[in-house]
């Protein structure tokens, strides 16, 4: 997502708000699958959430710069960019559309903070991530296809940007 000229995000259903949350936040959450996504805290990571009153209901974590590089690096990001690594509803809470209202408030927050570009590694099957980016007005800019056989350490890699 180039983060040039951004609209305004999707309200939120009554209750609900987005807000940039810390690993301490996530791991006082009560939502079990919350909680278990503050390990992807760290240097240069960046937490957003959805509150429902108090509660933390929806996050998305934001990896970045040398941070990035080295815990995951699969695609290769310039000084003002970032990647997406995580974004989770909590069961009773989705169908609401707060993933895609949160994919558009960490785009507004990571432009204010002079990134450009944001990304996100979706798979190809996971037609709700796929739908939720689209609503975000994320667009696919590459095919990526990892193929790993027993007699080769890494695997093979074939990309192809689009568009």
């Amino acid at each position: 997502l180039d983060l040039e000229s951004l609209p305004e995000p999707a309200p939120l259903p009554p209750g609900y708000r987005c807000a940039e949350v810390s690993a301490d936040e996530v791991r006082r959450s009560s939502q079990p699958t919350i909680q278990s996504e503050a390990w992807y805290d760290g240097d240069d990571s960046l937490g957003f959430g959805v509150y429902f009153g108090s509660e933390l209901v929806a996050l998305q974590w934001i990896w970045f710069g040398e941070g990035y590089r080295r815990r995951r690096n699969f695609w290769q990001l310039e000084q003002n960019e970032a990647k997406s690594v995580e974004l989770v509803t909590a069961p009773e809470h989705r169908g609401l559309g707060l993933a895609t209202c949160l994919k558009q408030f960490s785009a507004q927050q990571l432009a204010a903070k002079g990134f450009v570009r944001v990304y996100s590694r979706i798979w190809w099957n996971n037609w709700p991530s796929i739908r939720v980016s689209e609503k975000a007005g994320w667009k696919a800019v590459a095919l990526v296809v990892e193929l790993k056989t027993p007699l080769r350490s890494r695997p093979f890699r074939f990309q192809r940007r689009l568009g």
